[in-house]
């Protein structure tokens, strides 16, 4: 009995595998995932504004874990490190609100975005002008972080939060 192997596919080196340019160029700007806040695309290319680079996306999708209260998501109600809510609890909490944000943001962290390796979380308030009623005591925190597996290191982002009252 005898084989023939012509068809069975072709060669990684075949021309109907090498990229144009142009192709080289198109995949070079294929999006990762959308922007938010929400934007509309511009010139009716895109519905939403996108991401094109990994690093703007990673960011994107931890202010969004970060600002995000648990039960505030369809279908994943204990996504979110619901650090608003715990402001409220901030005064009781004392010296221990740090500690306890921190907990929340790895715990968080490790569980929806496990690429994520937090290097250190840092917090500075601005306290509340007294008598006047139009101020915020505001928090922000940094995060240095780093994606071990695309070899990425300090990288750091920020969330501002408000607290009224």
């Amino acid at each position: 009995m005898k084989f023939n192997f012509k068809s069975t596919g072709y060669k990684i080196d075949d021309k109907k595998f090498k990229l144009t340019s142009q192709q080289k160029q198109s995949l070079k700007s294929v999006p990762i995932g959308i922007k938010t806040p929400l934007q509309f695309g511009e010139k009716n290319v895109r519905l939403f504004e996108m991401h094109y680079n990994p690093v703007d996306q990673i960011k994107d999708n931890l202010k969004n874990l970060l600002q995000t209260n648990a039960g505030e998501r369809l279908g994943r109600h204990n996504y979110g490190a619901s650090l608003s809510a715990l402001l409220f609890e901030r005064v009781s909490l004392n010296q221990e609100f740090e500690t306890v944000a921190t907990k929340q943001i790895l715990d968080q962290v490790k569980r929806y975005i496990p690429i994520l390796q937090i290097d250190n979380v840092n917090y500075s308030v601005d306290k509340k002008v007294l008598n006047d009623t139009t101020s915020l005591a505001k928090i922000t925190i940094m995060i240095d972080f780093s994606v071990p597996r695309l070899q990425l290191t300090n990288q750091k982002t920020e969330i501002v939060l408000y607290v009224g009252g």
